[in-house]
């Protein structure tokens, strides 16, 4: 941050050395141009003497500023910014200085004054009114001495002339510079807007380092899960390169592996590693429980048990006192003569022997995996340890499962509000339209966004507003179809995707959005508030025939909607195909 803002002063340096660098070229071109009309005024007017030494006078005064000009130059190449600035103002006086006393040797017209006072308009333009006012006055003394002294050396009307000279000189020269320190306030005026908009700069600066701060912090996060996934791998491997002694335990752990490398959704995957422990282990039933809230519930995940009043029963007292030291000891269980009054998951369905294995994670409880048999004594040891092998194998899967799923999360949805975010959703367009092109199907797209949205963050602030964003996504999740696509497309601006609906059922859908939005009630403690939304629709092919033209088009519809009242829902034009 600090270093952007350093290339920005710099840049801003150079831009303005370049700046007074042609200024002073343009003064060299000025100053020239009025000593060569000086001469052709005072060839008229006084004598030849006169004419040769004002000649002199001037050319020497504009060598000087010529020379203090190039010497500017040069210097601010060189030196440090603090001794920049010290050195320009120096230099800058004895410039100003130069030309005041020059022009003091001169005859002409208000005119020629104010462009010879040309570097000092440029500092009212680059530094402001107060930093030019010194210049002015600088320049006001040193051009009233010097015509003082010029008065008093080619005096030749006697002391009273001399008085009245002076007089008429300060009088006049006080009105010129009075109308220049004018001139001088209405041109600063550009440079009050200039230092306006390097101030607005400088706080969209501050903004995006923020977000790049943010965006390092982020990145960050993604490489913690991704060494933990490469950690997690890291595991899976080690394991099963000590998993050889049996036929059996290999053939099970190819196949869990396969799993873990190919399925990434957690259902799908554990329904897979409950069917091979089936398989495997000739047993009548397998259940795989998992761990959630903070006391570790055990929540039935999958399970061979179909029937479901059994089902049920196991989901009731899958949390029985029996089964705790699996989670909170992390213990094994075997037992060979299951009673009901003991295993009360087990009623009704004439179970006589049982293991539980717990699904651990770097000493953390994750769930169970809970076999079950018909016949007594059907279980020793060596099914306990492969048992076990294979719920080690299933710990290092849900966990991959479960870390992939956090970066699938941060890489597609949006982190306030759960919807997804807006790259996401640019490649399921994409998709979709593809689809429906080669299909010959309708798609259809609907924009909207709060009205009016900015209130609620400066009546209530924006954790209220935030509160806002959630709420309404949540509502909005909760009436869409599986197929539809719901995305933040930013700010207080959400799209939908709704393949296979037509211009005309897409219409009723965001009516109907509409009018559940503005039914909601959104209260954060104290503070009670409702909204609506302004509803752009457009569908392919009827009213757009690009992707572009999808977003395009409804976006059209959203701002004719918000111009004619807001709480409104609008459908694209259809379009000359």
């Amino acid at each position: 941050m600090e270093s952007i803002n350093q290339d920005i002063n710099e840049t801003t340096y150079t831009n303005y050395m370049r700046y007074e660098h042609n200024i002073t070229k343009i003064g060299w071109v000025i100053l020239v141009f009025l000593i060569l009309e000086d001469v052709f005024a005072k060839r008229t007017l006084l004598d030849q003497p006169i004419v040769l030494s004002a000649i002199i006078t001037q050319g020497l005064l504009l060598s000087i500023f010529i020379a203090l000009s190039i010497f500017k130059v040069c210097q601010a190449k060189t030196l440090t910014a603090k001794s920049k600035v010290i050195i320009f103002d120096l230099i800058k006086s004895l410039e100003i200085i130069v030309i005041a006393v020059m022009v003091s040797t001169m005859y002409h017209s208000v005119f020629f004054y104010f462009t010879a006072l040309l570097p000092i308009t440029f500092i009212s333009l680059t530094k402001g009114f107060k930093k030019t006012v010194p210049y002015i006055l600088l320049s006001l003394i040193v051009q009233i001495l010097s015509q003082y002294i010029a008065l008093a050396w080619f005096n030749k009307g006697g002391t009273g002339n001399l008085i009245s000279d002076i007089k008429y000189l300060i009088i006049i020269s006080i009105i010129q510079y009075m109308l220049f320190t004018l001139f001088c306030y209405i041109w600063s005026g550009i440079y009050n807007e200039y230092a306006r908009s390097k101030e607005e700069n400088n706080i969209l600066i501050d903004r995006l380092g923020d977000k790049y701060v943010q965006l390092e912090q982020a990145k960050k996060e993604i490489q913690s899960h991704y060494d933990k996934l490469m950690e997690t791998n890291n595991q899976l491997e080690e394991a099963n390169r000590r998993l050889t002694s049996s036929l059996a335990e290999l053939y099970t752990l190819q196949q869990i592996s396969q799993a873990i490398t190919s399925i990434f959704d957690m259902n799908e995957l554990l329904k897979f590693v409950n069917d091979v422990i089936i398989g495997v282990m000739g047993v009548s039933h397998s259940t795989i429980a998992l761990c959630y809230g903070s006391q570790n519930k055990l929540k039935v995940q999958v399970s061979s048990i179909f029937d479901k009043k059994n089902l049920a029963i196991v989901s009731d007292y899958i949390n029985c006192d029996i089964l705790k030291p699996s989670i909170e000891k992390g213990s094994s269980m075997i037992d060979n003569d299951v009673n009901e009054e003991e295993y009360p998951f087990t009623k009704g369905r004439n179970i006589k022997a049982m293991i539980c294995v717990p699904l651990l994670a770097k000493g953390k409880a994750l769930g169970i995996v809970l076999i079950e048999h018909s016949l007594k004594d059907a279980f020793d040891s060596e099914n306990m340890r492969l048992l076990e092998v294979i719920s080690q194998q299933v710990s290092i899967a849900i966990e991959n499962a479960r870390l992939y799923q956090q970066m699938h999360d941060l890489a597609t949805l949006d982190g306030l509000t759960g919807a997804y975010n807006r790259l996401y959703f640019n490649d399921k367009l994409q998709e979709e339209y593809n689809r429906a092109q080669e299909g010959g199907h309708d798609l259809s797209f609907i924009i909207f966004d709060i009205d009016h949205f900015k209130k609620f963050n400066d009546t209530y602030g924006h954790l209220f507003g935030d509160l806002v964003l959630k709420t309404l996504s949540g509502f909005i999740k909760k009436t869409l179809r599986k197929e539809d696509v719901f995305a933040r497309y930013g700010g207080e601006e959400f799209v939908i995707l709704m393949p296979y609906t037509s211009l005309e059922q897409a219409r009723e859908k965001a009516e109907d959005l509409r009018i559940g939005v503005s039914q909601l009630s959104i209260t954060d403690r104290v503070v009670t508030a409702s909204i609506t939304i302004s509803v752009g629709v457009s569908t392919y092919p009827e009213t757009a025939g690009k992707p572009q033209e999808l977003i395009s088009t409804a976006d059209d519809a959203l701002y004719e909607a918000k111009r004619t009242g807001r709480n409104l829902v609008r459908v694209a034009k259809v379009r000359n195909k």
